[in-house]
């Protein structure tokens, strides 16, 4: 027995059709429109970590700002929206606190002069109205100075300052108020521990490798002897290296050997002129000039 759909082809397109137009109906009366704090995502690297930030964007708009949009003594979502979000590929410290690699939710206690940093580990929450907010769901607080600032800021913003190799300061600049969050993260142990694997096997470990452990020991205050060996064996390994032979001589000044630096320096640029390599024959010129000062 046949049922009673396929007894009714046409009412079943004709039902079909008007669904569809029902739909494209529907769609074609909305207004696509920018958001009012519209989202941003940037992200820097660190040493070897990315930090990664996402958060909405809202503007004063003649409004007060500090003490009227963003209320004082209060929990702050630090944007708008959804919650603003920190990624971390790998552990840091965010205020001097120890924090493992992995997503995490940014809010703030705004005050005149300090604010209370929370770094919460549910990431999801939108609106804080209400009691959603659960203290016990912090992975810890600290506090930060809040600092005037001469420049008006008229959207919120965050963005990365005092970069160095394994330090950064996020900023949140609001109308004239600045508070700078300090992260930090480990580099010269993780250099140290892949060179002592490297060096399980010397003679796998190419000279570029030897060169770039004894240019971050040179530019990162470490161990200026054992960067000295390094370069060395590079150009054991690529005699004649221009690059090499530059990166020698300023290991040699800082060391304090300007005398040695001077003799390296020279032959660095020996190289570079009969390589023909108008880069370092000029950075080789700059470097011997800086030595005779």
């Amino acid at each position: 027995m046949r049922s009673i759909t396929s007894l009714c082809p046409m009412k079943n397109l004709i039902l079909i059709a008007a669904v569809v137009l029902t739909t494209c109906f529907s769609s074609a009366q909305r207004l696509n429109t920018p958001t009012l704090s519209p989202i941003t995502k940037i992200t820097q690297q660190i040493g070897l970590t990315e930090i990664a930030l996402e958060y909405s964007r809202p503007s004063a708009k003649d409004r007060r700002v500090m003490g009227g949009l963003v209320p004082y003594g209060e929990v702050w979502r630090t944007g708008a929206n959804a919650s603003t979000k920190i990624t971390l590929t790998e552990s840091a410290t965010i205020g001097g606190h120890s924090i493992e690699a992995g997503t995490y939710a940014l809010y703030t206690i705004p005050r005149k002069q300090t604010w209370t940093i929370i770094i919460h580990g549910n990431t999801k929450m939108r609106s804080l109205a209400g009691d959603v907010y659960k203290q016990a769901n912090d992975i810890f607080r600290f506090e930060a100075s809040a600092k005037n600032s001469s420049d008006y800021v008229e959207t919120f913003t965050l963005q990365f300052a005092n970069l160095k190799t394994d330090s950064v300061d996020l900023e949140l600049r609001w109308a004239n108020t600045v508070v700078a969050i300090p992260f930090g993260v480990e580099v010269n142990e993780k250099i140290a521990a892949q060179m002592t694997e490297l060096l399980k096997n010397p003679a796998k470990v190419p000279h570029r490798t030897y060169f770039q452990a004894a240019e971050y020991n040179l530019h990162n205050d470490g161990d200026l002897d054992t960067a000295l060996a390094w370069i060395n064996t590079a150009l054991d390994m690529k005699a004649k290296d221009p690059r090499y032979g530059l990166l020698k001589a300023k290991i040699q000044a800082k060391q304090g050997n300007r005398m040695e630096a001077m003799v390296t320096i020279n032959q660095a640029h020996d190289w570079a002129v009969k390589s023909n390599n108008a880069n370092y024959t000029g950075q080789t010129d700059l470097f011997r000039a800086s030595l005779q000062e």
